[in-house]
């Protein structure tokens, strides 16, 4: 194989570029397979047993389609060392990487809706304008990337460079003016999309938190209601979406571009995933109402043991007298007024400005 020294030059600086690429998504990636093995218990004790219903899905979306991507992407992405078809190539990376990638974002983005839906305890009519309004965004960004799925997915018979390098595909890599336009089209949708989602999380902050006097206050409510998660899917939604609207152009090595491709792909779906397992956790009446509704079944007795062991853990066991055998003396109204509040009791009556 011989190359004259314009070429040469050009297979160093596109292999530099992948290689930094490279390293950034096998980080996001070894992130995402750490979370997994070190999150198996909770899987298996709190999602298996409960029926069938929008949170079990959403979760195991986010949970198994990223991995299949991430492995989807070793295979064409990656120094394999393996030879794959260009039919192949295509069919992996449009199957298990375009396709794939679509379904688990919107159901990070759905994940989101759902749970606010439960912060603001509306009624089930209100959810339906907001699902309506999302879906047709949605379809928008999608159907006008169509074309452009195609063209990127378009590849070669292996090249004797990416041969020794070790890469299993070849891409084409041109994609056609109009597709770039279409691009921009969907970028200004994507971002109306992202300003609604932030719109709708503003509002939901001022209806929940408007009461609350104090910042620790305020910074206890946002971490009960998983204030930190919603904030961070918002915030790297949003950033893709300014991305990908100012982008002039499609550029294949463009570093913020692949840090928030990864960020979307790997931390994306573990914090949509800690959000619904929050949401299962709170202990908001209505919050609870609206989960038990329409995302997960209620828990079972002894499933909610972290609130259990809040809840009665610190709580001392007062010892009775028996005036004879079989029979309990009852404590008197005054020393029930006398025994003073623990554990979730005291956390209670600390919220409602009661004393302890």
């Amino acid at each position: 194989m011989s190359l004259t020294p314009d070429e040469i030059s050009e297979v160093i600086s596109s292999f530099s570029q992948s290689q930094r690429l490279e390293y950034i998504l096998v980080g996001f990636q070894t992130f995402f397979l750490y979370y997994w093995p070190t999150t198996v218990a909770t899987e298996v004790n709190l999602i298996w047993p409960r029926r069938w219903r929008w949170g079990k899905a959403l979760f195991l979306i986010n949970r198994y389609f990223p991995m299949m991507d991430h492995v989807a992407n070793i295979l064409t992405s990656f120094r394999v060392y393996i030879v794959l078809a260009p039919k192949a190539c295509t069919f992996i990376y449009g199957t298990f990487q375009l396709a794939l990638l679509v379904v688990y974002s919107c159901s990070a983005e759905l994940t989101l809706l759902l749970c606010f839906h439960a912060l603001l305890g509306a009624r089930s009519m209100y959810l339906a304008p907001i699902m309506a309004t999302y879906l047709a965004l949605t379809l928008g960004v999608h159907v006008m990337q169509i074309g452009l799925y195609a063209e990127a997915s378009r590849t070669l018979p292996l090249s004797e460079v990416d041969r020794e390098l070790g890469y299993a595909c070849t891409w084409a890599g041109k994609i056609s003016t109009a597709s770039q336009n279409k691009r921009i089209i969907a970028g200004y949708i994507s971002l109306a999309k992202a300003l609604c989602i932030f719109a709708l999380v503003l509002f939901i902050f001022l209806v929940r938190y408007r009461s609350q006097a104090g910042t620790f206050k305020l910074f206890h409510v946002l971490r009960r209601d998983s204030g930190v998660c919603i904030l961070l899917l918002t915030a790297i939604r949003l950033s893709g979406a300014l991305l990908g609207a100012f982008q002039p152009r499609f550029i294949w090595y463009d570093i913020p571009a692949i840090i928030l491709d990864g960020l979307n792909r790997s931390v994306v779906p573990v914090l949509a995933n800690r959000l619904l397992l929050n949401m299962w956790r709170t202990q908001d009446p209505e919050v609870r109402k609206t989960v038990s509704s329409l995302l997960f079944d209620p828990p079972r007795p002894g499933e909610d043991s972290d609130d259990d062991d809040e809840e009665f853990g610190d709580r001392p066991v007062e010892l009775v007298r028996y005036e004879g055998l079989g029979r309990r003396r009852a404590p008197t109204r005054e020393a029930n007024e006398r025994v003073p509040q623990r554990g979730a009791g005291a956390k209670l009556a600390v919220e409602n400005g009661d004393g302890v």
